[in-house]
């Protein structure tokens, strides 16, 4: 026994090196930004639309960011335009003064300068290698024709200014962001560096522009799908009565990670019981009981573009006949919904073409409540959102839906009094004559997700 045990102790040790190896050998995932060129023409598009201006947009800096807690994160709109993800970066954008009209467009880019901090070996040390304005590589690196240090910003802006006395920038905090307070510092330093200039707000017209996704951001936004579809296949396999609802959305975003994802696209939803009929209940700190159903709204971010996906469980692995009903029922309004997606409708309330009023009329025209009751006042939320660079992407709602938006359907259906939950969210991706549901794998039916439930560990 003594020998045997002493060669399995070996052998799992000569295991334990060959996994570490090939571990240290595999490359680390380079965060996608895509082509570079795609940024240069969303500025260039951005820029015909204004034209009268220069843009100045700002990165955060680690301010803004608990950086010693969390990873660091670009400000959106910023990234949207430059795809640099590093502190502290500045986007200045100038039109030609008397360039020609285009095909009926604005005016063309005279300056195209991304600022950025100089070296700081010291800091370095600390936090990594960085690029600084004056490497060889930084126009390769950034696709920015001019690269240039943070300290030549006001310079170069008053210089513009002589031409554009305007200021295209974010005056208004994206919803949810809780960049308030860096709006609010940004727009103070512009009033100092320049108190004459007038400014404007160029939120409206990149949320327009955000709406439709490029081929590069779809791309994206599938690898992200695709992660978060694997944690939910594991999560069917691991829900039963007794476990705690921490140690599904633990087990989840290790899943989704694992395969990529930098970080969860949200706080992870994983609600049982009572919880299920809880919105946005994201403590996961309960027991999941024998009877009950669970709310898994939980999904990652791949090179920072998000995806957004919910299934509804029975903790036991079977849906009791009124759990079923009620699943059914959020089923059959969110196929209604995916048969009616296309270009032309929208995802507002109570205008023609809404997504909302057949997923509201399938709900309320289909069971009753314990007192005889229709369905519909339980449907307590929209139909769906925008989702890219934000898990509620920035978006105008009474705007038709064109092709290449990508949005969720998620209905569902909330009953305090008898203790069920249910929403069932995926992603749809809108084509020129319907919609593509981007998560598709992932089982959706009853009998279907008992099934993959019945395969889990007992």
């Amino acid at each position: 026994m003594k020998k045997n045990t002493c060669r399995a102790f070996l052998l799992a040790q000569i295991c334990g090196v060959i996994v570490a190896a090939v571990w240290w050998a595999t490359p680390a995932r380079a965060w996608d930004k895509g082509l570079l060129s795609d940024y240069h023409e969303r500025r260039a598009r951005l820029l015909e639309q204004t034209g009268d201006g220069v843009i100045v947009l700002f990165g955060y800096g680690e301010d803004e960011i608990a950086v010693s807690t969390t990873r660091f994160r670009q400000n959106e709109m910023f990234y949207y335009l430059t795809g640099w993800s590093e502190p502290n970066g500045m986007l200045l954008l100038v039109p030609k003064a008397s360039s020609a009209k285009r095909n009926g467009g604005g005016p063309e880019i005279d300056k195209e300068i991304l600022f950025i901090p100089a070296h700081d070996y010291r800091a370095e040390k600390w936090t990594g290698p960085k690029l600084g304005p004056d490497d060889a590589d930084a126009i390769a690196r950034t696709g920015f024709p001019t690269v240039k240090s943070s300290a030549l910003f006001q310079a170069e802006l008053l210089e513009a200014l002589k031409t554009f006395p305007k200021i295209y920038t974010e005056l208004t905090p994206q919803p949810e962001s809780g960049e308030d307070r860096f709006v609010e510092e940004m727009v103070s330093k512009l009033h100092k560096l320049a108190p004459l200039a007038a400014l404007e707000d160029v939120r409206p017209l990149l949320t327009r522009m955000r709406m439709v996704k490029s081929p590069a951001e779809i791309a994206l936004m599938r690898k992200a799908v695709e992660a978060s579809l694997d944690a939910h296949l594991a999560a069917m396999k691991a829900v039963h009565p007794g476990v705690w609802e921490y140690e599904i959305a633990a087990l989840m975003k290790y899943e989704f990670e694992r395969r990529g994802c930098e970080w969860p696209a949200y706080p992870p939803i994983v609600g049982s019981g009572f919880f299920s009929t809880v919105l946005h209940y994201d403590q996961d700190d309960h027991q999941m009981k024998d009877g009950d159903v669970v709310v898994m709204d939980v999904a990652g971010s791949y090179s920072g573009y998000a995806s957004d996906i919910t299934r509804t469980l029975p903790v036991n692995g079977h849906f009791r006949p009124r759990q079923r009903e009620i699943y059914e029922i959020v089923l059959g309004a969110q196929n209604a919904v995916l048969a009616a997606a296309k270009p032309g409708m929208t995802l507002a309330r109570r205008v023609p073409n809404s997504l909302y009023e057949i997923a509201y009329h399938y709900i309320d025209t289909h069971g009753k409540d314990l007192h005889g009751n229709s369905l519909g006042q339980y449907f307590i939320h929209g139909l769906g959102h925008h989702v890219g660079l934000n898990v509620h992407d920035p978006a105008t709602y009474d705007v038709p839906l064109q092709a290449n938006m990508v949005i969720t359907d998620e209905p569902g259906i909330y009953i305090p009094e008898e203790k069920i939950g249910v929403r069932i969210e995926d992603d749809i991706l809108i084509t020129q004559d319907g919609a593509e549901l981007l998560s598709r794998r992932l089982p959706r039916t009853v009998d279907e997700i008992e099934k993959i439930m019945a395969a889990g560990p007992k």
